[in-house]
């Protein structure tokens, strides 16, 4: 009984630390830099993902996503400013695929802020979407907030493996990140 009472115990702060690692909490207007970890709709670790967050006046977020060297494995971030699917990223870049399995779950890719009336994308991107491997890659926000309320909001990333002559093929979609931004 003690040590089925000592696992539980176990299990339950293991399951803490994975969901404390998910919620990053900014308090404006520092530049702020973390690392998150990122995990599959399954809940399995897939990478950890640089982000600096920086507020350049006092309704801009800037999120620096990635930084130099950060991501191994031949793995990528993409994220997006447009609603699409797969078939349409596949069409629009052709060193763009994803796997079945991929395909079969996800068949419409989510912007890369999940839908929030005080927070929303400053621009949409050039192509619709980004794709961080080395260099960090900047994203805006507007946020519409008042001071000094807590805002809390989502940010939606997928992460591509790159495979012979494919640079990146859509192999999983992660949580989504949860950012409590405190403007003071």
């Amino acid at each position: 009984m003690k040590k089925n009472i000592i696992i539980l115990i176990i299990l339950l702060w293991s399951c803490y630390d994975i969901s404390a690692q998910k919620k990053i909490v900014l308090q404006s207007p520092k530049m702020q830099y973390v690392e998150t970890q990122l995990y599959d709709e399954e809940n399995n670790y897939i990478l950890t993902l640089p982000l600096t967050f920086n507020m350049a006046n006092k309704n801009i977020l800037t999120v620096m996503v990635g930084g130099e060297g950060i991501l191994s494995n031949n793995q990528s971030v993409c994220f997006f400013s447009n609603e699409m699917t797969v078939t349409d990223v596949m069409k629009k870049d052709k060193n763009m695929k994803a796997t079945k399995t991929f395909i079969k779950k996800n068949s419409e890719l989510n912007v890369i802020l999940l839908p929030h009336r005080k927070v929303k994308l400053y621009r949409s991107f050039d192509d619709g979407y980004e794709i961080v491997k080395k260099n960090a890659k900047p994203v805006f926000f507007e946020i519409n907030a008042t001071p000094p309320q807590p805002t809390t909001f989502y940010l939606q990333f997928y992460v591509a493996k790159t495979e012979k002559k494919i640079p990146y093929i859509l192999h999983a979609k992660c949580k989504p990140v949860e950012i409590e931004l405190i403007i003071k």
